[in-house]
């Protein structure tokens, strides 16, 4: 068999050049891949809609419990929408704060569970800056730097950014 780089017309430093490039580029695939990941993964939780309590379903009678499981994927704004939204109300920006906080338990990976935090982070923002309430127990301090940390990811949406570099500032201004 005819040796590769012969027929590539490589010399011996383009040869090593190329396999270095192979090589590295083997590392950034994966990072890049999971940095997609997450911004995917992102991207389907703020288009997805609140479940409904499931302590709420059970207490309906059989037939409208199959109705509001099937109502749930048809009614309601999306979570990312709620999130940007300074007229959403604060016991709902809880109920998503506790969804997210349940995801991230949950969470088979750290990509999963990186994602869940990015959205718990983003609901307490939310509160912050659209209510004036804070919903964690978390210093504004460590609050501030943990926007810092996410606005700076890139796989975080711009309106996400957005949101957390303007909650930043709500706790500079508060710590």
């Amino acid at each position: 068999m005819e040796d590769s780089s012969k027929r590539l017309k490589l010399n011996i430093k383009q040869s090593t050049r190329l396999l270095r490039l192979g090589l590295d580029s083997s590392h950034e695939t994966e990072d890049q891949t999971a940095e997609r990941n997450r911004a995917d993964l992102l991207l389907d939780l703020l288009a997805s809609k609140l479940p409904t309590d499931p302590a709420l379903i059970e207490t309906l009678p059989t037939v409208l419990r199959f109705l509001s499981e099937e109502l749930q994927y048809v009614s309601g704004r999306p979570l990312g929408d709620l999130l940007q939204s300074p007229e959403t109300k604060i016991a709902l920006i809880r109920r998503i704060k506790d969804f997210a906080k349940d995801l991230g338990a949950s969470a088979k990976d750290n990509v999963e569970r990186e994602v869940a935090l990015a959205f718990y982070f983003a609901a307490i923002a939310n509160a912050l800056v659209y209510h004036n309430v804070k919903i964690s127990q978390y210093n504004y301090t460590e609050l501030e730097k943990s926007f810092e940390t996410l606005s700076g990811h890139n796989w975080i949406s711009p309106n996400l950014t957005k949101l957390f570099k303007k909650a930043q500032r709500y706790c500079n201004k508060k710590a």
